[in-house]
């Protein structure tokens, strides 16, 4: 029930707009924040052989775990809908995986990724909401409506 009641509140709230509620986020638009090293693969809410929501704004892809080479970002956002991410393989902070928005291979950080988020409706169009949940709390969502 926790998607229905973040689809009720998010309905009435959001007209193209989304809203992010993660009280220590201070990254910028296209950056990746922080991440406490001492977060356990086990503690992710990310799937190894499943797709995953890439549960961020925006989440750079990088060509090797830690990496300066960026080979895209994939956004997520009431107008381009959920960005998702195939997980091969998770090691540490960061997993390996396919980003179906930017039609390559690379490496997220696993704080991001997440097999706990629903969407209905086709994304930029009346009705579109989407909800993600990282292993955290942190809710992210949005909708047009």
């Amino acid at each position: 029930m926790k998607s229905f009641n973040a689809f009720a509140i998010l309905g009435s709230v959001f007209a193209l707009t989304g809203c992010v509620v993660d009280a220590d986020s201070s990254a910028e638009l296209g950056d990746d924040a922080e991440v406490d090293e001492q977060t356990a693969v086990a503690e992710q809410a990310v799937t190894n052989g499943a797709v995953n929501a890439a549960c961020a704004q925006s989440l750079t892809l990088r060509s090797s775990a830690g990496g300066q080479a960026v080979i895209g970002t994939m956004y997520t956002g009431p107008l381009n809908g959920v960005s998702k991410f195939y997980v091969h393989s998770t090691s540490g902070s960061w997993s390996y995986g396919y980003s179906y928005s930017l039609g390559q291979w690379g490496w997220a950080m696993t704080y991001y990724l997440t097999a706990s988020y629903t969407e209905t409706g086709t994304p930029g169009q009346l009705g579109y909401y989407y909800a993600c949940y990282r292993s955290d709390g942190t809710a992210m969502g949005g909708g047009v409506g």
